[in-house]
């Protein structure tokens, strides 16, 4: 089945390869979007607009997200985002590198992914930047530092797997007292 991008990109005129060139997009996303094995992630959606010259609207597929294949797999991937950073919680700075990297690679895929991916590494780069002033404070005053540290990394880790049961469940994720270093 051909997309509407195949479509209008065909309209103009284009390849594939030219509307990369135009557009800043990579041909292999392009092929992946035409195919229909991703959705197209609403900043290359405008790229490839713009490069077409017509709305994003007119690019959009209108179908139930059900039916797309990527949505399928996102039940076995997202709760991959938070496996990673418990993962990652045993070993020092895993905790951000594990999720950053399937989250770099999976971000395009959709905007499921990105939206988890993102929502995972601004938690877990939280929850670091307080780890480290509370361990100096447990090298300095034990007793205040001490507690503070296990509280912050009971957290994390309660935190983790709360998520990966909901989004095994199909539910949002849900992190407070994050702040967004990736918006």
């Amino acid at each position: 089945m051909n997309s509407k991008l195949a479509d209008y990109r065909r309209k103009k005129g284009l390849s594939q390869q030219q509307l990369a060139d135009v557009s800043g997009v990579s041909i292999r996303t392009i092929q992946r979007i035409e195919s229909g094995k991703v959705e197209a992630h609403p900043s290359t959606l405008k790229m490839l607009a713009d490069a077409l010259e017509v709305g994003t609207e007119k690019l959009t597929i209108n179908k139930p997200l059900s039916e797309s294949p990527e949505i399928k797999n996102g039940d076995k991937i997202k709760p991959g985002f938070h496996m990673l950073a418990l993962i990652g919680l045993f070993f020092p700075v895993f905790n951000i590198i594990l999720p950053g990297l399937l989250w770099f690679f999976k971000k395009d895929e959709s905007q499921a992914y990105d939206l988890e991916g993102k929502s995972v590494i601004n938690f877990q780069i939280t929850m670091s930047l307080l780890f480290i002033p509370a361990v100096l404070l447990m090298i300095f005053v034990f007793y205040v530092g001490f507690p503070l540290v296990l509280i912050i990394y009971l957290y994390t880790l309660v935190m983790c797997i709360i998520n990966i049961f909901r989004s095994i469940n199909k539910k949002d994720s849900f992190y407070p007292f994050t702040y967004l270093f990736l918006k």
